[in-house]
């Protein structure tokens, strides 16, 4: 370029605006460094532009957020409150791994506004980093299909017309919708109408439990046990029909109902009225026997460190060449014996005195 020398920019930038400069970039100058087109702003307005900032401050997500209030500490609640909250609670079980807050919000906001999402059950591939570390760096175990998740409504009522979202298939996955907090009336339904499936494949899935007993009945919901931490089954579960016709006939095909080389173990679920009993009833009995045993009273089962109250002395070892004692017999001597014993004795001349004391 002609015109231009080198340090004429920088002197430029550094120097305060004058008309020199000005003129440098108005249009038909013969000392525009450009060249070609020239520039129509003067360069007192550039100066007055606001300096740029870089990168675009980028808009948090929803879930961020949300991260951001969990992180606050939360004032604890009384136990009135933390029921109130966990009646407008719903669960979601059988979630994909891989399913994030924003669509599960998105799932459930027709029903109602949300107050908060959360997901548990997730099985991390490193428990030293911590559960928090691990599912922010998506550090996952390998045999982990699923999760489950809490959605937390604003009005009670929006739980109830939620429970219409149970058995959707997502990604293959029929989910399990539940409320956090049942009457007894519900819980006693789902008593009813529920089987244990015992004997399941540890690496079973609930898609899997739900095909072998399909052909007892319409199923409600699938639930498998697993371990927190590797997500494994624990080899037991439940399932719950629409009714007791479903409970019946997997009842009947017990015996034939597999998976895989594993023949299932199915038992009708006990109440829970009948185990409070039972835990009751063990329960003051525990305490009845620790009264006793406070007040000095031995039982039929005394205890193994006091045997030895209880043993009783051995007899003593005869001496050599006499016999045990308590084995010569009683002197019953009979009518005939005794005038046979008094006619040798009047015969020896022995007094009447020494068997005086026979009679």
């Amino acid at each position: 370029m002609e015109g231009y020398t080198v340090g004429d920019i920088s002197s430029l930038l550094n120097s305060a605006p004058s008309a020199d400069t000005n003129d440098l970039f108005a249009s038909g100058s013969s000392t525009n460094i450009f060249g070609g087109a020239t520039a129509e702003v003067p360069l007192t307005e550039i100066y007055a532009l606001p300096p740029t900032t870089g990168k675009r401050k980028r808009q948090r997500s929803v879930e961020e957020e949300e991260e951001d209030k969990k992180e606050e500490p939360k004032p604890q609640l009384t136990p009135e409150e933390q029921l109130a909250v966990d009646k407008r609670t719903l669960f979601v079980g059988n979630l994909p791994i891989g399913y994030k807050k924003k669509q599960l919000r998105k799932l459930f906001l027709e029903f109602g506004s949300i107050d908060s999402c959360r997901f548990r059950s997730v099985a991390v591939s490193d428990l030293k980093l911590g559960k928090k570390v691990c599912i922010k760096a998506n550090k996952v175990n390998e045999n982990a299909t699923n999760k489950n998740g809490y959605v937390v409504f604003t009005d009670q009522n929006s739980v109830s017309a939620a429970l219409v979202k149970n058995g959707t298939k997502v990604e293959e996955h029929c989910l399990r919708v539940d409320k956090v907090v049942k009457s007894k009336r519900e819980e006693s339904s789902d008593q009813r109408n529920s089987v244990f499936v015992g004997n399941l494949p540890f690496t079973v899935t609930e898609e899997q439990v739900r095909e072998a007993l399909s052909q007892c009945g319409e199923i409600e919901y699938v639930r498998v046990l697993r371990d927190r931490a590797t997500n494994l089954g624990k080899g037991f579960g439940y399932v719950k029909f629409t009714d007791t016709a479903g409970v019946l006939l997997a009842m009947k095909l017990k015996d034939s109902v597999r998976i895989g080389e594993r023949q299932l173990r199915i038992q009708r679920c006990k109440s829970k009225v009948t185990l409070d009993n039972k835990k009751n009833a063990s329960e003051a009995k525990k305490k009845e026997g620790e009264e006793k045993a406070a007040a000095g009273f031995r039982g039929r089962k005394s205890k193994s460190t006091d045997k030895n109250l209880f043993k009783t002395k051995s007899p003593r070892k005869p001496k050599p060449g006499t016999k045990p004692a308590g084995t010569s017999k009683p002197k019953n001597l009979t009518k005939r014996k005794f005038d046979k014993k008094v006619n040798k004795a009047s015969k020896k001349g022995m007094g009447s005195k020494k068997w005086s004391s026979c009679t």
